[in-house]
């Protein structure tokens, strides 16, 4: 079962329409796409331009993130899980030749990707050898890649390498893609419940399924679900109406809808679309 769940749900991070040296997404292979939000690169901070800081928001995705240094021939990686939190990313000059690239997953499939436990990625930042040390070796290979288009195609190659063993190994749960399909096309607005009954499975199993697969309980995933598509909408919208928001995602009032987008966001909606617009 190929999931198309990309075809509804796109989630956005802090700064949508950043573009250019400092960042760069890039749109995988059709065979990627219902797994892989994007991938993504930046270039190192030049001398003299000070530190460079980033808003990161729970975008319900995890990233690998792999760090190449061509001055001083090093690969590291690191794999940043699903988060439920804001935080501030600061990057600063080191007067290297070097180039962040990464890969961007969608939280329903991180596991066909990786030899993890969703559960320990988490709110988690961690060393990529720690989780995955065969594929952190593999990484090595980018210090003889010096072109983006590069980097792509042999990343592909080896996701989709993955792909095949994780489709062999039957590594994807039909029952949990089913509760994902019914949160997603409730926009996140849907009780534990609900989402059970869809799939037909008690909630001691359909929880004990989630942190198997995504790492997230289901209400956590639900929540972050809905906090994405109000964020979606503050971004497209000139103006976003409040109250037809709070009714639109079965808020309890608008205290309860601008609470919870702080408490993910960080900032009121008004001050995150402020923020978004800055590379406009």
């Amino acid at each position: 079962m190929t999931p198309d769940f990309h075809k509804q749900y796109r989630p956005l991070t802090s700064r949508p329409f950043l573009r250019g040296y400092a960042y760069s997404e890039y749109a995988p292979s059709g065979c990627l796409a219902p797994y892989i939000a994007c991938f993504w690169e930046a270039g190192e901070v030049k001398e003299g331009a000070g530190e460079r800081k980033v808003l990161v928001i729970p975008d319900t995705c995890a990233d690998i993130i792999i760090h190449i240094n061509y001055t001083r021939q090093t690969v590291s990686s690191r794999i940043c899980g699903v988060a439920d939190s804001p935080a501030v990313s600061v990057q600063k000059p080191s007067g290297d030749r070097e180039t962040t690239f990464a890969v961007r997953f969608y939280f329903w499939a991180v596991r066909l990707f990786l030899n993890v436990k969703m559960s320990e990625l988490y709110n988690q930042v961690l060393n990529l050898e720690l989780v995955d040390k065969e594929a952190a070796g593999e990484f090595k290979a980018f210090l003889d890649i010096t072109e983006t288009s590069g980097r792509i195609a042999w990343l592909e190659r080896f996701l989709l390498n993955r792909l095949l063993q994780a489709t062999v190994k039957r590594q994807c749960n039909f029952n949990v893609y089913n509760a994902v399909d019914r949160i997603l096309k409730n926009s996140g607005s849907i009780s534990v419940k609900e989402v059970c009954g869809y799939a037909s499975i008690s909630q001691r199993q359909m929880e004990r399924l989630f942190m198997q697969d995504i790492g997230l309980s289901i209400k956590r995933t639900a929540d972050l679900v809905r906090y994405q598509n109000v964020w979606c909408d503050v971004v497209r919208q000139d103006v976003l109406n409040i109250q037809d928001t709070v009714y639109r995602y079965g808020f309890a009032d608008q205290s309860h809808l601008l609470n919870e987008f702080k408490r993910f966001h960080g900032v009121t909606p008004r001050q995150a679309k402020e923020i978004a617009l800055l590379n406009l």
